[in-house]
């Protein structure tokens, strides 16, 4: 029989663990008892700071038996590897976006995860904050009439002036699509539903990157990717999204994150890199911006989807940030460039169900439902 509260496994004790460290304990459903990372030093020091109780190997991890979920946040090109290991070992798996480097691999997770009859997660998990929980909410009962259009931007100068390894965001897989991209397409597919075309436009402002920061700072990045990266996306629904992705941007830009346009009004939304924030609306001709009370009032850390993966695991229900969904925006990611070298818009092959919204819930500890 499940325990009521899932036990987790970490793989990978890098920037963002701490993140999902301090998140998890913010839920009560789900707790880590042990970690791993290639440097057993890494582990070590995370398990100190973050009070976990044991560290493993990665294949002392896989084999125990108390480990229900293993949280998968190495590096991308171990992301799908390492999910399919954690499957064949009979355990559920989550992995920090994106959900693959290619296709094949990722459908290969998908279909494992089938076959075994296990869970497979993917981050991000901010579409599940408070506002986008709104602004989905909000959408979904007409609150601006019938959407038909939406807006999705970051831009910013890049990582090499505070990161301390930024090179990966330079290279192939990296850029803004993919490092940033993410957060932007998974909160607008939660809100709009699948994505069917694209049309992209990609280009490299700048052939080579100086680091800034320390310990490596004065050292030359090739750069290898797209930094400037703009797309059209066609919804099934009929919704049109207009995108910008960029590590070139210098000087603060006033162009807005994310905006949803309704036959009767347009939702203005924040940061989905973020589980803060407000949302705002604007109607008629011209109407003023007003904040719209959140109907969602739950606090988010990273981690909500582990705790809802937990909560889904014990109810036999889907979860929210799962695999299917985390696969269709790598798909469309894949088909930005994909489609600036082809010259045409491309039709995206794969596709989701959306879940169910979050329940109206407020505290720390969410009712998942």
């Amino acid at each position: 029989m499940l325990e009521e509260i899932a036990k987790i496994g970490v793989v990978g004790c890098g920037n963002i663990s701490p993140a999902y460290f301090r998140g998890c304990k913010h839920y009560r459903n789900i707790e880590m008892v042990a970690c791993a990372d290639i440097s057993r030093d890494a582990a070590e020091s995370r398990a100190e700071e973050f009070e976990v109780p044991r560290v493993l190997s990665v294949d002392e991890l896989l084999a125990d038996e108390e480990i229900e979920i293993v949280l998968n946040i190495t590096t991308p090109q171990f992301h799908a590897p390492l999910n399919k290991a954690i499957l064949e070992a009979g355990k559920h798996s989550y992995c920090e976006k994106p959900f693959a480097t290619n296709r094949n691999e990722g459908k290969e997770v998908l279909e494992l995860a089938l076959e075994k009859g296990l869970y497979a997660g993917c981050a991000p998990d901010t579409f599940l904050s408070a506002p986008l929980q709104t602004a989905r909410k909000l959408v979904d009962e007409g609150f601006i009439g019938d959407p038909f259009g939406a807006v999705a931007v970051f831009a910013y100068p890049g990582h090499e002036s505070w990161h301390p390894n930024p090179e990966y965001y330079y290279k192939k897989g990296g850029g803004p699509l993919f490092d940033m991209g993410p957060y932007y397409l998974t909160a607008l597919v939660n809100i709009l539903g699948p994505v069917s075309t694209v049309c992209g436009s990609t280009k490299t402002t700048f052939e080579e990157r100086t680091i800034a920061s320390e310990p490596l700072k004065g050292a030359k990045i090739q750069v290898e990717t797209p930094t400037h990266v703009n797309g059209l996306l066609e919804f099934e629904n009929g919704v049109t999204a207009s995108t910008l992705f960029s590590f070139d941007m210098r000087g603060a830009h006033q162009l807005p994150m994310l905006l949803v346009y309704g036959t009767e009004g347009s939702l203005s939304l924040p940061n989905p890199n973020r589980f803060d924030g407000k949302v705002e609306v604007s109607r008629g001709r011209d109407g003023p911006w007003e904040e719209v009370p959140l109907v969602h009032n739950h606090e988010g850390m990273r981690s909500l989807g582990l705790a809802d993966m937990a909560q889904a695991i014990r109810s036999k229900n889907a979860q929210r940030a799962n695999g299917a969904m985390a696969y269709h925006v790598f798909d469309v990611m894949t088909c930005y460039e994909e489609s600036y070298e082809r010259g045409a818009r491309l039709e995206v092959e794969s596709t989701f169900d959306r879940q169910p919204v979050m329940p109206e819930t407020s505290g720390a500890d969410p009712a998942f439902a």
